[in-house]
């Protein structure tokens, strides 16, 4: 068990001890681990941000993400610590965009668009409360959002729409489980 499921699991049997109304343990201890998940991953990439001045860019990129995230889906790892590290990823790398946008935004904007055409949502089956009578509306929403950077012109956002659109491929999902299978492995 890593850090971020062990101090789920403090917290949960804690607040069950404290207050036998509450939730069941597991219940409390799966929205603890991704109440810490990401409160980790928030502090990590503001700290990395802070010391290379890109505090700014970080928060909007980290809007851009969870934005577009909400309606696309992707994928998810498997272990809160994969997630965690993950996320913190791919926010710093949010953070430290830096390309002129008519070089290689309007490409990113373009691919994100033909992306989420092709794959949004995916895998919000069991994840989100929004009906799959609405998917192909979230779909628009992709696309629409990711479009709108044509006119906003930002790097930023043509790469946090890019990344979230790879998030959604089968093979983003088959390399998480190659790498998941030989690095991630908890006891």
């Amino acid at each position: 068990m890593n850090f971020i499921d062990r101090s789920a699991h403090f917290f949960a049997v804690s607040i069950r001890k404290h207050n036998p109304n509450a939730a069941s343990e597991t219940a409390l201890k799966y929205a603890l681990s991704l109440l810490i998940n990401t409160i980790v991953a928030f502090i990590v990439t503001y700290i990395i941000c802070f010391f290379t001045s890109h505090v700014a860019q970080v928060t909007v990129g980290i809007v851009a993400f969870l934005f577009i995230r909400y309606f696309s889906g992707g994928l998810h790892m498997s272990s809160s610590l994969s997630c965690c590290i993950f996320t913190i990823g791919i926010f710093v790398i949010l953070g430290h965009v830096d390309f002129p946008y008519h070089y290689a935004g309007y490409f990113c904007d373009a691919a994100s668009i033909a992306i989420f055409f092709k794959t949004a949502p995916n895998g919000i089956e069991n994840v989100s409360r929004i009906k799959p009578k609405y998917y192909p509306l979230l779909k628009w929403i992709c696309m629409v959002t990711a479009a709108s950077n044509f006119f906003i012109q930002s790097p930023v956002f043509s790469a946090a729409f890019l990344m979230q659109a790879v998030l959604t491929t089968t093979p983003a999902y088959n390399l998480r489980d190659f790498v998941e299978r030989r690095s991630f492995h908890e006891s």
